[in-house]
């Protein structure tokens, strides 16, 4: 039986070190929602009385640039979250390296993935597409991908990216990461 995480999305770009521990752990199956006794033995409160939760922020894409050997390498990104726990999971970005012919897509993947299995790709409705892990290090897994001019142009129209990776138990985790906000971000690394 599969693995379903609720995630949202966020604007960081930092390294994958919270993920890896949380995968570690949540891959692993350890991870269960906490709760005291104090949450426990606190009475229901009426429904006119609940505050509701403040809606988190709408997923977008950010531009991040560096310096590099030749020249300015900039990508659009977006990292992706675990809902409940607010630990990152993965991020996805896509840069257009001056010295390259297409666009690279970079998926930075949870410590934890059963590396065997690889990764799914999926640009909307399209068929998937398998792809090899290349590496990990104690921060995460990295796979690239030579995105084509028809899958940016999917995701341009606003067709989402489908990520599929198994755990250590071999079971799917599938992740949709939505394209809001990607086609500025892809303007601005052009």
């Amino acid at each position: 039986m599969g693995s379903h995480m609720r995630v949202w999305t966020s604007v960081s770009a930092h390294s994958f070190v919270g993920a890896a521990l949380f995968c570690l752990f949540a891959f692993s199956g350890h991870v269960a929602p906490a709760q005291t006794q104090q949450q426990k033995a606190k009475p229901p409160v009426p429904e006119q009385e609940a505050q509701p939760a403040p809606a988190p922020a709408p997923p977008t894409w950010r531009v991040n640039c560096a310096t590099g050997q030749t020249g300015l390498d900039c990508r659009a990104f977006q990292t992706v979250f675990v809902k409940r726990t607010g630990q990152r999971f993965m991020t996805v970005a896509v840069r257009n390296p001056p010295d390259a012919k297409t666009p690279i897509m970079l998926l930075g993947l949870p410590l934890g993935t059963y590396l065997p299995a690889g990764v799914s790709l999926q640009f909307g409705k399209e068929a998937a597409k398998p792809l090899p892990i290349q590496s990990c290090d104690r921060s995460g897994c990295l796979a690239e991908y030579a995105v084509t001019d028809a899958e940016i142009d999917a995701m341009l129209k606003g067709a989402d990216v489908t990520i599929s990776i198994q755990n250590q138990q071999q079971q799917p985790v599938t992740v949709t990461v939505p394209v809001a906000g990607f086609a500025e971000a892809y303007a601005k690394i052009k």
